[in-house]
């Protein structure tokens, strides 16, 4: 067992750093002696809440044994969870905080807002003396946010307590307007069409790139850097349509937030006059484009393309952002070979309250079945719709067959891949069924996790999960079971008899 020695400072320099030392592999300390000293140095860390909120909706971040609470009318709820050990004489002990690892795994929630909310961010030296039942007692006694601070505070002292008291109350007067927040888009007029040579701004217009249903795309020339930019407005005839201008400003935001090279990077445009955005513009084509040009892809191309793809929607579910319509038009690859995700034009996020016009977003073929029957987009659909482009990349048909717009489908088995490339191999083909999977919860739970799958490839393959009979014949599942269990009971009746 080894031993080991602290090392103290000289008198004369107590602040001076200690020795460094290199332990010899079988001098270094175990995995527990490691959690030991790690639990001493608890003291060292310290604990964070924070609550932010915006618009509609309220968001937190936390680690440690301080608490967030929410009084909505007569019920107080802790949202938050303490992270401490939970052994006898190890309840003040932090098993997770800031200071105490190298990286930090705080807790996050969110929530809607409404009018007459309370909440309360409170150190452990407050919630412990006064218990819930006083809490709850003494934010609903005071009407003033800083006098109910207060009170809590006094209170805690009063109960003897020891330790450092910090209270924090905000009051929600009044729910905000998130669509406000981003812009007034009533102010900003449309550019209308626009020719070649025409000036938008600081823009000389060089082309259209694509005209949508409501969207229009130009590909433009900054008049001062010379870069190339696509700057992205609504078609014409949506002159004075608050929802679609706030979709368009809301596609910018979510741009804005992806700090990510899957993505276009998003031009700052504080002095704009009319309402559009811009992106930065790549030559190359979209992944539809390539098929249309009769590309094929093997399957190493379309395994790297879709990890690329994963890359990209694993950092925009991080944000909780589904962008809803993942297909081969909406994926970019440039001259180089980079290839970037498109068109957050239907993109969702809980922390955006933008009404929409689309009864179902997306394109048919790659959507997921739950969303024809009305359920929500998710991380789950994201998913499937990747699964999907993969598979119509390497067979240039879908899992479940064509879907056309306004089609109410049924869904019955997808068709394994390997049925029209036979050079699929089979952990691949394991891999695109999971995710095309008919129920949300046999698919990939996360982008890293499918993402895993096509990385460890045949090393470490993903073996197809066996459906059980019921799953795979449901007619004919039930005459078999009613027959087994009948003959079961009268071989119980017969041996009931003979003894």
């Amino acid at each position: 067992m080894p031993t080991y020695t602290r090392l103290t400072p000289h008198p004369a320099h107590p602040h001076a750093p200690h020795p460094r030392i290199r332990l010899r592999d079988s001098e270094r300390p175990t995995r527990e002696q490691r959690r030991l000293r790690r639990l001493r140095r608890a003291g060292r860390s310290t604990t964070l809440s924070a609550l932010a909120l915006r618009g509609r909706r309220f968001h937190y971040a936390h680690v440690g044994d301080s608490r967030i609470y929410r009084l909505r009318g007569e019920f107080l709820e802790q949202l938050t969870t303490d992270h401490v050990w939970e052994m006898p004489g190890m309840s003040h002990v932090l098993k997770r905080a800031l200071g105490l690892d190298t990286h930090v795994l705080p807790d996050f929630g969110d929530g809607e807002l409404a009018a007459g909310d309370v909440f309360l961010i409170v150190c452990d030296g407050v919630w412990e003396p006064l218990g819930q039942l006083e809490l709850h007692r003494l934010l609903r006694l005071h009407d003033s946010s800083q006098r109910a601070a207060e009170s809590l505070v006094e209170a805690a002292h009063a109960r003897g307590g020891q330790d450092n008291a910090t209270a924090l109350v905000a009051r929600v007067v009044e729910v905000g307007d998130t669509d406000a927040s981003l812009t007034d888009a009533g102010t900003l007029p449309l550019p209308g069409r626009l020719q070649p040579g025409a000036r938008l701004d600081d823009f000389v217009i060089e082309g259209e790139l694509h005209s949508g249903r409501d969207t229009l795309i130009y590909r433009a020339r900054h008049a001062t850097s010379g870069q190339r930019w696509a700057l992205k407005t609504l078609q014409p005839v949506l002159a004075g349509d608050a929802d679609a201008a706030n979709r368009l400003l809301a596609e910018e935001w979510f741009l804005k937030r992806v700090h990510s090279h899957y993505f276009p990077e998003v031009l700052a445009l504080p002095g704009r006059h009319f309402l559009y955005f811009a992106v930065r513009y790549f030559d190359g084509a979209s992944l539809q484009d390539k098929l249309d040009a009769g590309q094929h892809f093997s399957p190493v191309e379309a395994v790297t393309l879709t990890i690329r793809a994963l890359k990209g929607l694993a950092a925009l579910h991080r944000l909780d952002i589904v962008h809803r319509d993942i297909k081969p038009a909406n994926l970019h690859v440039d001259a180089d070979g980079k290839l970037r995700i498109l068109d957050l034009g239907v993109a969702r996020c809980p922390t955006l309250d933008v009404r929409e016009d689309h009864a179902q977003p997306g394109t048919p073929s790659f959507m997921a079945p739950e969303l024809f029957s009305g359920a929500e987009a998710s991380v789950q659909t994201d998913l499937y719709a990747v699964g999907a482009t993969a598979y119509h990349l390497l067979t240039r048909r879908y899992p479940y067959g064509e879907i056309e717009p306004f089609q109410h489908p049924r869904f019955g088995e997808a068709v394994p891949p390997a049925r029209y490339r036979p050079d699929i191999p089979p952990w691949l083909e394991n891999v695109l069924l999971k995710a095309v999977a008919r129920e949300p919860t046999q698919r990939f739970e996360t982008a890293e996790e499918m993402l895993l799958a096509l990385e460890r490839g045949e090393a470490n393959p993903l073996l197809r999960r066996r459906r059980p009979l019921v799953e795979r014949s449901p007619a004919g599942a039930w005459p078999l079971l009613a027959f087994v269990s009948l003959s079961l009971n009268l071989l119980l009746l017969f041996l009931l008899l003979a003894s």
